[in-house]
């Protein structure tokens, strides 16, 4: 069973992706009540991230809990007490189980695409944070002193993704519709670590809440998650 990674607190896990489809019906312990939503994806790769999900959340909770959607297209459980968040990204698959209201959870392989997008997203404030977080990240990472240039794409490809995935966890734990991200969604200041987390501060609301955003880089992906 190619589960990832558990946490127990939150209570999260990731499932790499590397079974047929069909080898993962096979698992399931229901394989009836699943069988009527796959039979509505028709990409081999949609029925199996659609899959790993319902796995996850089977070796997760112990249990046959269906998911559900609303209106709006969020997952919710139906026989769990649990609130429940989804992402999935090429070869893998994430879930985050909290008895919070709003967890949130985002997952994304490492490419150049939020990079390119970053105007569509991200403010000036936060433009000019990962132009100063990149040259941190990339001093030491040089020769004779000066950081090269495949270096620095890097560096600033993988700060502008986990502002992304940031982003969209926050959207998924607001659960609100007309968001947009560099209006709405404003990322404080942070140090960037292989593992840490940041603060985000939502203008969408009256509330104007601030989410704590908890992140994981590795070599395959970035994952954020708010409890």
């Amino acid at each position: 069973m190619p589960v990832l990674y558990k946490y127990e607190k939150p209570l999260m896990g990731i499932w790499k992706i590397c079974e047929s489809w069909q080898e993962m019906l096979e698992s399931l312990i229901n394989k009836g009540v699943c069988c009527s939503g796959l039979d509505k994806i028709q990409s081999d790769k949609r029925k199996q991230e659609w899959l790993a999900v319902r796995l996850l959340l089977q070796h997760l909770s112990g249990s046959e809990a269906h998911i559900r959607y609303r209106e709006n297209g969020a997952p919710f459980l139906s026989g769990l007490i649990y609130n429940i968040s989804i992402s999935h990204t090429t070869g893998f698959a994430a879930i985050i189980l909290s008895k919070n209201p709003n967890p949130g959870i985002d997952m994304e392989y490492h490419s150049a695409r939020a990079w390119k997008l970053r105007e569509k997203y991200m403010n000036g404030n936060e433009l000019n944070m990962i132009t100063s977080l990149c040259d941190t990240e990339t001093a030491g990472n040089d020769d004779a002193n000066g950081a090269t240039a495949d270096t620095e794409t890097a560096a600033v490809q993988k700060i502008a993704t986990l502002c992304w995935c940031a982003k969209e966890t926050a959207f998924k734990a607001l659960g609100e519709t007309g968001v947009d991200f560099a209006e709405h969604f404003h990322i404080e200041p942070f140090r960037f670590l292989k593992e840490g987390f940041l603060m985000l501060k939502e203008k969408r609301t009256k509330e104007n809440q601030r989410f704590r955003i908890n992140y994981q880089v590795t070599e395959d992906y970035i994952l954020t998650w708010k409890e």
